[in-house]
């Protein structure tokens, strides 16, 4: 050991000038817990000190609850049996086992008002004053603990915020296939670990027509599943409207409708949506998107259309047609609706690839029934991340038409 240390720790006046000014509050206690010394963080730390008899025990002299109020020593309040710094001192006095940084919340008086303290302890044995006692050093880590808790407790609220935001978005998904002549609907929904914001729904708008959209809100959380409750609301309200009405809207009439009544500077998010309209009986579908991966429509051959006519998303306000595409569908065609989530874990570095090996796969499974071939492509995609949670919603809704 260098001289110079050593020299320090030989130096009485270093020691109490050490002890002194560190921040801990260091006492020798005896195996009564009377306290024979302490240094000025203890006063600190516990000002009831100040008003108490310098060689008292350490209840009274450190404001104890138990002690202040019952008026009793350490030791004769009817709760020093379950002290977990009592029982650790004398285990350290008697059995020689150190404790190190050793965790207690206690209420003292503070100022003459109760305060609830979270402390640390580490206790040595030492010789002071000729006999065999208690080195007790304490540090306050209340401001610590209460920084933790808070947080825990945010922590809790915003996990009850998206359980709730949650079950928002569950609720805005079919809940069961509808039983539509000429049709046959399968879906499939993966949730990330965080709330997103995709929602899709088919819906029977009279005997001889059908409507369908998937829309995705930008963003994740409580705000995104809100909106997208919003949106759902309005599109239900303008289905009801229809079916009260006898007039259909057509597909860019919806989405002009969306764009107006969900301007960005409003909502302060976007979002985007493909909405189809399908004639049962015709087999001609119409369908407008804002901004939305592309429909595709899986012939019964196995030959794969890219429904590619598109707008930009809705919220952007740029007063621009959407414009309208039609299509004629045939005995056992498919409308698949779906979102990038989904098209995202084909490959995640390309995103040109991605969208090949979607399609690909779509076309190997081509000859299952539909609810086989919607389970198998989210399940290949599930396959490809390798065991990782997906980091956005993946939705596919298909819609086999049948004559």
């Amino acid at each position: 050991m260098p001289t110079g240390v050593q020299d320090l720790k030989e130096s009485v006046e270093f020691l109490n000038l050490l002890l002194d000014n560190i921040n801990s509050a260091v006492l020798i206690a005896d195996e009564n817990l009377q306290i024979h010394h302490f240094n000025n963080s203890f006063l600190k730390l516990f000002d009831n000190a100040l008003d108490s008899d310098p060689n008292g025990a350490f209840g009274q002299m450190a404001g104890c609850v138990y002690a202040v109020k019952e008026n009793k020593p350490c030791g004769e309040t009817s709760q020093c049996r379950y002290c977990v710094l009592r029982k650790s001192l004398i285990e350290t006095l008697l059995e020689k086992i150190p404790a190190d940084r050793e965790r207690f919340e206690r209420t003292f008086y503070q100022n003459g008002e109760p305060v609830r303290k979270f402390l640390e302890y580490s206790t040595r044995t030492i010789h002071f004053q000729g006999r065999k006692m208690i080195l007790v050093i304490i540090y306050d880590i209340t401001a610590i603990e209460q920084q933790r808790r808070e947080l825990e407790r945010q922590q809790l609220q915003i996990s009850q915020d998206l359980e709730a935001a949650s079950q928002i978005q569950k609720s805005l998904l079919p809940h069961h296939a509808p039983e539509i002549q000429h049709v046959r609907v399968a879906w499939r929904f993966e949730p990330c670990q965080h709330v997103g914001g995709d929602i899709f729904q088919i819906q029977n708008d009279n005997p001889e027509n059908i409507s369908a959209y998937v829309y995705d809100v930008c963003g994740h959380g409580v705000s995104a599943a809100m909106v997208a409750m919003t949106v759902s609301q309005f599109l239900q309200s303008l289905h009801n409207r229809s079916r009260l009405t006898g007039k259909l809207f057509s597909p860019e009439d919806v989405l002009k409708r969306l764009d107006q009544a969900f301007p960005l500077d409003r909502f302060d998010c976007f979002f985007t949506i493909v909405y189809a309209a399908l004639n049962l009986r015709s087999g001609h579908l119409k369908y407008s998107n804002a901004g939305h991966v592309p429909p595709l429509i899986l012939r019964v051959d196995g030959s794969l259309e890219v429904l590619s006519q598109h707008g930009t998303v809705i919220g952007i306000g740029l007063d621009e047609p959407f414009g309208e595409a039609e299509h004629v569908l045939r005995n056992g065609d498919r409308v698949l609706l779906y979102t990038d989530g989904l098209t995202d874990n084909f490959d995640s570095n390309d995103d040109r690839e991605g969208k090949t090996n979607f399609y690909q796969t779509l076309q190997d499974f081509n000859q299952m029934q539909t609810n086989q071939l919607v389970n198998r492509v989210v399940e290949r995609a599930n396959s490809l991340r390798k065991g990782l949670p997906p980091d956005d919603d993946m939705s596919l809704l298909a819609i086999e038409y049948i004559r």
